[in-house]
């Protein structure tokens, strides 16, 4: 039973967490809207799909590299883990709270460079936490993207 709970619990926390964030920052959104934004920007539906998905995913590595960390790379993975976290849910609030589209993007640089990071150790201490990863670090490409063309429209 426990086998299925905690990684539940985690997910659970995660979606709670992304909806703590949206909750927060939605107050901004209207600021968004005004925006130029770039051809392949996505419609705003698209992204709680996509988040809620992702953090899903994140929190299933996490739940995994978590019950890994004692294993030998395994504490440096975790830290990885959660520095690549703060930086994911940092993003947010610099880019939709701060309107700080500039740092937003390099934020994400660095977000992308953990998330790397983290696959990269994790991949010999849990390899499904490190290919559980993948999918929101190919959107942290996407995304870059995004916030780039924002950053250069406007």
């Amino acid at each position: 039973m426990k086998k299925f709970v905690v990684p539940i619990l985690w997910v659970v926390a995660f979606q709670l967490i992304g909806w703590g964030i949206g909750v927060l920052t939605r107050a901004n959104m209207g600021w968004y809207g005004t925006l130029v934004k770039s051809p392949l920007n996505p419609p705003d539906i698209v992204f709680p799909i996509v988040w809620g998905s992702l953090y899903a995913l994140l929190a299933l590595a996490g739940c995994l590299i978590w019950r890994a960390r004692r294993q030998p790379g395994g504490a440096s993975a975790q830290n990885l883990y959660w520095m690549q976290m703060f930086l994911n849910w940092g993003w947010t609030f610099i880019f939709f709270e701060f309107h700080l589209i500039s740092l937003g993007f390099f934020w994400i640089l660095a977000l992308l460079v953990a998330m790397l990071a983290f696959v990269a150790v994790a991949w010999n201490v849990e390899r499904r936490a490190s290919l559980l990863v993948v999918p929101a670090a190919l959107w942290g490409c996407f995304a870059a993207y995004l916030n780039y063309s924002i950053w250069m429209l406007n």
